[in-house]
Formats: structure tokens, C-alpha cells, sequence
């Protein structure tokens, strides 16, 4: 496994679970035997506003969040603030985004340019893409709020930077007991979908 320094941003609004996603791949890292540091910048209130999460973690790592252009990851909760955090990911990065438009309070789009394909497309036209389905996988876990697990699982197989057995173990510790079960049935879901598009693109 590759311990270089792995930097992932996460842009989601708040109430989306991009604060727990944070968590979870930093207590995974730490199972991992890595050293990790997380960082955020949240937008009003918290709730329904502008959330960006930063993770880094590898054999040393000093600060907690990084410039733009250096992000190997993005992970994005919601296509606005996605293509809002954009900026971060670095020439030859990855964008792992949820098709899903709930824009922040504090957007102020018009209407018209926030249909989910108007920004899938601006995302693409920068950013090597994977667009996932988060919220229909969510459903079929039994947790329609388990989006950033599914995001999870979808990074998880996509990057090869964290083990299974450690992510699981992470979400058993992070995650409320109650939802433990749904939200790992949402993190394998996603992971296997990563791996049916791998698949079918490869063939």
C-alpha cells in the first residue's frame, strides 16, 4: 500500500455527513497505522451551508489542511459545492461526485444552472470524473442519509489508500450504533458499483 502523503477534500452541505465521511477516513488511517490530520472550513451555520472537509494522511503529515491544486481526491456530497471546490483537486486528480443538487443556502445560483447534468458536465470539462449515483444506492442500503457512505465505498475502491478491514472498523467506531449496520451495507454498495464501472469500461 502506498503511505505517500494522500491529500482528500470533501465539499458537501451542511447536514450531509461530509464532516462524519472526515472522521471516518481519519480513524481508518489511524487504524492503518498512518499519521492523519483533518481540517474544515464551514459555511453559515453549519446546517445547509457551504462545508469542506480536508484529510491527509501517509507515514508524515504536519498540516491539517493543504492549497489549492494539491487535493489527489475530491470527494463531492453535492455537485455545487463540487464544482465550487474544484479548485483544490490537483492536475490529474480525481473526482468522486454524488449526482445529487442541494445547493447551500449561500449559492445563489440561478435556477436554471443547477441541473445535476449542467454540472456534471462543468465538473468534467476539468477534473478526470466518476459520477455516482449516491442517493439510489443509499436507498437500496436502507439508509437514504447514508450518501457519504456510499461515497466512502466508492473512494475506498477507487484509490486503494485505506484497507477494508480498517474503514469497516472506522464506522463502527464513528458512526451511531444504530446505523452501523445500514452504513456499511451503504459503503460496500458503493464499492461494488465503483467496481462494476472499472469493469464494464475495461471490457
Amino acid at each position: 500500500m502506498d503511505r505517500k502523503v494522500v491529500n482528500v477534500a470533501i465539499a458537501s452541505v451542511g447536514g450531509q455527513g461530509g464532516l462524519t465521511l472526515s472522521r471516518v477516513l481519519a480513524v481508518a488511517a489511524v487504524y492503518d497505522g498512518l499519521s492523519v490530520r483533518t481540517g474544515e472550513t464551514l459555511g453559515m451555520a453549519q446546517r445547509f451551508g457551504s462545508v469542506v472537509s480536508y484529510v491527509r494522511f501517509g507515514d508524515s503529515v504536519l498540516s491539517p489542511t493543504f492549497s489549492e491544486g494539491e487535493a489527489d481526491y475530491l470527494i463531492g456530497l453535492e455537485l455545487t459545492e463540487a464544482l465550487r471546490a474544484l479548485k483544490l483537486l490537483k492536475s490529474g486528480g480525481l473526482a468522486l461526485v454524488a449526482n445529487i443538487v442541494k445547493p447551500p443556502v449561500t449559492a445563489g445560483l440561478k435556477k436554471e444552472e443547477l441541473t445535476a447534468e449542467t454540472l456534471l458536465r462543468e465538473i468534467s470539462k476539468y477534473a478526470r470524473t466518476i459520477q455516482v449515483p449516491a442517493a439510489e444506492i443509499a436507498q437500496r442500503a436502507g439508509n437514504p442519509r447514508a450518501i457519504n457512505m456510499v461515497m466512502l465505498g466508492a473512494f475506498v475502491l477507487i484509490s486503494s489508500t485505506l484497507s477494508d478491514s480498517s474503514i469497516r472498523s472506522a464506522i463502527a467506531e464513528v458512526v451511531p450504533q444504530r446505523w452501523v449496520e445500514s452504513s456499511i451495507k451503504a459503503y460496500e454498495l458503493g464499492r461494488s458499483f465503483v467496481l462494476r464501472k472499472l469493469s464494464s469500461s475495461s471490457s
